[in-house]
């Protein structure tokens, strides 16, 4: 059984529980949001040593906060600042997709991509017009099989030109909106001016692919947050209970094959959100873009260091992250970390996770009384 088998079990009946969310499971009865700006405590009132915690931050280096009971207790760098934060911001693609399906714009995550995006019905006649049955939940499982050999839902490939279709779908299609209106959808009521972003997070920066985000790292932790909360926002539901399920679901198991990287056509109009095909395998605990601490396909855990609960966004190898520890009642966000080290943390699977690991137990050494 998997380790955080109890933990998803918990979920679930903390889902059921409503306006909750995940707090029922750590017994917080008052949790606190952040309204126009973060509030702040002591890193002591969150069980944290402030010295710890500062000598932490300054071996990280970067940008980066802790936001520990839906307060700041710690912050370095530039936090407002809007950063080309990479993959880690992915989850947003997918809370989008759901919110499409909630608004009525999708029917389901199993509605044919072909539909918003005709163009694939032509390509790969070799294949048999293979890329017409591409769901819209493959490409958040990275099984679509876009612009590789294989068919859809048949292997994983981690996939920047399959995230690239997602975004063009998503965006253009499905929310009808233009490339230089897309910030409208990140800001807009489904997303940004409920929960409060600071910051204007934008996907149409010139310098990287349109729909590639560029956000800040307090704005992140205001949208991980909303996940630790069980997809809650002020005691309101804000993603649906079914919905939130599918965001946080078991990922692939660790023997779902990954693809041969065999390419195969893809549309010349659909750019990649920013890299390759086939850059890293699942490695047992990728869901919807969420890294999930499971085990790995030799038998470790992904951070054999962290807690069983924790799930992460990461980007650039770990090298940017937004980090929910349940059982801390914590987020950690960061950019740019240790940057000025030199290293090789790409790719996530087989190097960042290990550095991802070392910082997370550093935070965790960071404490001085059990988590409250």
């Amino acid at each position: 059984m998997r380790r955080r088998a109890a933990w998803g079990v918990g979920l679930a009946l903390a889902i059921g529980a409503g306006a909750g969310g995940v707090w029922a499971l750590w017994g917080t009865d008052n949790p606190k949001y952040p309204g126009k700006r973060w509030s702040w405590k002591a890193p002591e009132k969150a069980g944290f040593s402030e010295e710890k915690l500062a000598a932490f931050s300054a071996k990280v280096g970067g940008d980066g906060c802790l936001v520990h009971g839906g307060e700041m207790i710690h912050a370095w760098g530039e936090i407002d600042q809007r950063r080309n934060v990479a993959s880690s911001i992915k989850p947003i693609y997918a809370f989008l997709t759901y919110k499409a399906i909630e608004t009525g714009r999708l029917g389901s995550l199993d509605d044919r991509v072909v539909n918003w995006v005709p163009e694939l019905d032509d390509l790969n006649a070799a294949a048999e017009y293979k890329d017409r049955e591409i769901t819209f939940r493959h490409l958040l499982e990275q099984t679509s099989g876009y612009g590789l050999e294989e068919e859809p839902g048949e292997s994983f490939a981690y996939n920047d030109y399959a995230t690239g279709l997602l975004v063009w779908a998503l965006f253009y299609r499905v929310y009808d909106r233009l490339p230089k209106e897309y910030d409208e959808i990140l800001n807009g009521e489904l997303l940004g001016a409920a929960l409060g972003f600071e910051d204007e997070p934008t996907a149409i920066s010139f310098r990287v692919p349109r729909g590639r985000i560029r956000i800040s790292v307090r704005d992140m932790a205001r949208f991980a947050l909303l996940y630790l909360r069980g997809g809650t926002w002020r005691g309101q539901r804000f993603l649906r209970e079914d919905l939130f399920r599918e965001a946080l679901r078991e990922p692939l198991p660790d023997h779902f094959p990954r693809t041969s990287g065999e390419e195969a056509e893809h549309l010349d109009q659909v750019a990649s959100i920013g890299g390759g095909k086939d850059e890293k395998h699942h490695a047992g605990s990728l869901g919807h873009f969420w890294w999930h601490n499971d085990r790995t396909p030799d038998g470790s855990w992904l951070l054999p260091d962290a807690s069983p609960g924790t799930f992460l966004g990461v980007g650039y190898g770990g090298r940017s992250a937004m980090v929910a520890i349940p059982e801390l009642d914590l987020v950690a966000v960061w950019h740019d970390a240790h940057l000025r080290s030199g290293e090789e943390w790409s790719p996530f699977s087989d190097v960042g996770r290990f550095k991802v690991n070392e910082m997370l137990r550093d935070l965790w050494a960071a404490r001085t009384a059990a988590a409250r």
